[in-house]
């Protein structure tokens, strides 16, 4: 039987397997985090690892990745060998807010209780004391269950494939939240099994896979979920390292596509008691959208893919270190790239990448309808010194030396930014409320809390008219599940939310597609 060394930052780990496994299939069965938003599929390129010893011969896209260089998706074990993974969740950009904060109308129980928002791309968990209200930490990283893709989709898509997967992300999530509450006590000076309550917010398939529940349901019509979650679910705390006592709160979902983070975020802005006109907008691989107007609330979702999360872009990542993360020019056609840690580039995340193409629209290098120039059409505009053509004879737009945007980067940008787009337009056509009647627009959720507003209206990612209105809220999913650990009334209002919002249904709705098609221009001509 083959033995397979791993390299990891602080140890190494012997791990024995059968001959014709890949190495992401061995190192994810082994909780060894891998990147691999396509589902391992060979599509993105994304897991890279450096491997050497008795494997399967490179394939032709591999041989271009240099000296040891693999992608563990596409190489198999056939003897004895050595692999050094690429980065994982250390470095992820998540946002911890509202740390020390206290809540009011407390259970009055003691102990400890965590929150955690357990989103399709990151993970957060925080702390508390149940007795006082008050937060003793946080910690944050990338949701491990990526190694099996990077949306809802492809991790329902291996649920029904393949039925062990499962319980591989079931065990994955579970683990990596076991250790993250491990970390969070032992820096607090306490023990898990002092934690007495713990509520989730997800999305209703991170809630499922969670629990441990299939999401196969999901995949086709009539799209319906095993489970909506709230009170009458009831999940035990196996594999937590949980007081035995320990209740376990998954936060109720709307629908099959609109889940309990949602309710959540809701909850935590109060769209439950506005009177006003009021939009929330969860922009992600599954944007959800929700409107608050005359008392009644509606909820929509829609697939805007992967390209917000950096995934399935030429040179995309996550929110990690050496991610460009915003892009401006200096107004005389000169760039100015923020990257995340400081040092030098090596890709471009969804914040970025929202800004890139601000940038291209303002110096001209992408026109209304979304096509880039070549470096010919652009002669004598500042667009100039930034446009090439690939080795395939496609229009780039360079950014450094080795990060580039490309024309299909720009459409797959496009593409996601037409649903959230149409999503937010059909909302407001169903509750009979033009834009111009919002007071609020809230974008929630990690990504949101990143873009800049004046881009993002630009381009039409969001209405125009209500650029001057919105607000970024952060991760308002973890906030209000903070609120229902610490607050028997919020815990009954998310109740009452997720009873109340009226889902529509996108995926053949004709306004919708009359929208999404209006939506795939880039602003107004």
């Amino acid at each position: 039987m083959p033995v397979v060394t791993v390299l990891l930052n602080n140890r190494t780990e012997t791990l024995a397997c059968e001959p014709g496994v890949t190495l992401k299939e061995l190192l994810t069965a082994h909780g060894i985090y891998v990147d691999a938003p396509c589902g391992g599929t060979g599509k993105c390129g994304k897991c890279i690892v450096a491997a050497w010893g008795e494997l399967s011969d490179p394939t032709e896209k591999e041989l271009s990745l240099g000296k040891d260089r693999r992608l563990a998706c596409l190489t198999r074990v056939t003897g004895d060998c050595t692999v050094r993974p690429g980065a994982g969740e250390a470095g992820m950009d998540v946002s911890l807010s509202g740390v020390g904060e206290s809540f009011g109308e407390l259970a009055g129980a003691t102990g400890l209780g965590a929150a955690v928002d357990i989103g399709t791309t990151t993970v957060v968990c925080r702390l508390f004391d149940l007795g006082t209200g008050r937060e003793l930490g946080a910690m944050g990283g990338v949701n491990l269950q990526r190694s099996f893709g990077a949306d809802v989709i492809s991790r329902i898509g291996a649920c029904v494939e393949n039925k062990d997967s499962l319980r591989a992300m079931t065990k994955s999530i579970r683990d990596q939240i076991a250790k993250m509450l491990f970390d969070l006590c032992r820096e607090a000076g306490r023990n898990t099994e002092e934690i007495l309550s713990l509520v989730i917010a997800g999305n209703t398939t991170m809630a499922h896979l969670f629990a441990g529940l299939d999401p196969s349901g999901m995949a086709a019509l009539p799209f319906e979920p095993e489970s909506l979650f709230g009170e009458g679910f009831t999940p035990c705390g196996d594999g937590l390292g949980l007081s035995p006592e320990a209740e376990v709160y998954i936060i109720p979902a709307a629908s099959a596509f609109v889940g309990g983070d949602i309710t959540a975020a809701a909850l935590s802005q109060g769209m439950d008691k506005t009177q006003d006109t009021v939009l929330l907008i969860d922009i992600g691989t599954n944007g959800e959208i929700v409107l608050a107007h005359g008392g009644e609330l509606f909820c929509c979702a829609t697939a805007a893919g992967p390209a917000f999360e950096g995934a399935d872009i030429s040179c995309g990542m996550g929110g990690s270190e050496g991610a460009i993360r915003a892009v401006e020019t200096d107004g005389k056609g000169a760039l100015r790239l923020d990257v995340i840690g400081g040092g030098e580039a090596k890709g471009i995340c969804g914040s970025g990448l929202v800004d890139a193409v601000g940038v291209m629209l303002g110096l001209g290098a992408v026109e209304y309808s979304g096509r880039m120039l070549f470096p010919d059409e652009a002669e004598g505009t500042l667009a100039e010194a930034y446009l090439d053509e690939d080795d395939n004879g496609d229009a780039v737009f360079r950014l450094s030396e080795n990060i580039a945007v490309s024309a299909g980067d720009v459409r797959k940008l496009q593409l996601a930014k037409a649903a959230i787009a149409a999503g937010a337009r059909t909302l407001l056509d169903r509750a009979g409320v033009s834009a111009d009647k919002v007071t609020k627009l809230l974008i929630a959720g990690g990504f949101g809390n990143s873009i800049r507003v004046k881009n993002a209206a630009a381009m039409g990612l969001i209405p125009a008219e209500l650029g001057d209105r919105a607000l970024s809220v952060g991760n308002a999913a973890a906030e209000g599940a903070c609120a229902a650990l610490c607050s028997p009334a919020a815990r009954e209002r998310a109740e009452k939310l997720g009873r109340a919002m009226k889902y529509v249904d996108l995926s053949a709705d004709p306004v919708f597609m009359e929208h999404y098609v209006e939506e795939m221009f880039f602003g107004e001509e």
